[in-house]
């Protein structure tokens, strides 16, 4: 057995098949599919059934027993795969094994939508390395669908590659919202007041962040404007966007690829991502 360091880490290897950074990491994005598809096989057993919620903060934030037990098992899987690695997750929080890789997991984003019946919400994984997001993965129970991305590999659909959208007519566009639970009102009142003038075609706000950013990332709108979620909400969406082709800025136009700015745009091109900005209010 001889050991081996790849992407700053050290491996045991089998001299027969060595390992190489490119099909190390290609295990490595498969484990994490394996991780968030099952939770996703634990959330749909819930799916439909009355459950006890357990408030969090606001009455709009709250866990239930799918959450907490889908959680555990995407820990396990990621703990046993990956036992150096820190890992961030909703309910759990911060197990902090002092490595430069975090792991940052929503067991079950959507959950008012699984709660309320409806059939939009997913699992949502994405990898960190320091303040980076290198991968990501978004599965979505109910339609059979896991997206991925690596950082410089593209983004993909259940193994096919996806792309934004090139619909630049202002007519034609769908444009998402998503907000954090404590946040200001008047600011999507003022938001929504503007686009309508712009004559959109589709405002949504879907209550599911993860997800939205895999309809951006597949074509099916045009933008996500993302004001003050938390990190487990966006960090494996805004990957997986940015690998199909979306373009990210903070609300001040700042390219936005690290982790740390919660308030940020992500669009299919760069004509509506001015008209996005344009309609931010002031």
């Amino acid at each position: 057995m001889m050991r081996l360091l790849v992407n700053g880490l050290t491996l045991n290897s089998s001299p027969f098949r060595p390992i190489t950074p490119a099909n190390y990491f290609h295990s490595m994005i498969e484990d994490i599919i394996t991780a968030a598809e099952k939770g996703g096989e634990i959330i749909k057993k819930y799916f439909g059934d009355i459950l006890e919620i357990e408030q969090k903060t606001v009455a709009t934030d709250f866990r239930t027993k799918a959450d907490l037990e889908s959680e555990q098992a995407i820990l396990a899987i990621l703990s046993e795969k990956f036992p150096d690695y820190n890992i961030f997750s909703e309910e759990t929080g911060l197990i902090d094994r002092q490595s430069e890789y975090t792991f940052v997991v929503d067991p079950l984003d959507g959950t008012n939508n699984f709660v309320l019946g409806i059939p939009n919400f997913s699992i949502s994984i994405g990898l960190l390395k320091g303040d980076q997001c290198i991968a990501g993965v978004i599965h979505v129970p109910l339609l059979n669908q896991t997206y991925h991305a690596e950082d410089g590999k593209g983004a993909f659909c259940n193994g096919k590659r996806i792309f934004v959208s090139e619909e630049t007519s202002l007519e034609k566009v769908a444009i998402s919202y998503t907000c954090g639970y404590i946040n200001n009102p008047q600011f999507e009142i003022e938001l929504l007041k503007k686009l309508r003038s712009l004559n959109i075609k589709r405002y949504l706000t879907n209550w599911s962040p993860a997800f939205d950013f895999c309809l951006l990332a597949s074509g099916k709108i045009e933008a996500i404007i993302n004001n003050n979620n938390e990190l487990y909400d966006y960090a494996a969406g805004k990957i997986i966007a940015r690998e199909s082709g979306a373009i990210l800025t903070d609300f001040m136009e700042a390219a936005q690829n690290d982790r740390m700015t919660s308030q940020f745009i992500a669009s299919n091109s760069q004509e509506i991502h001015n008209a996005v900005l344009g309609a931010l209010p002031k």
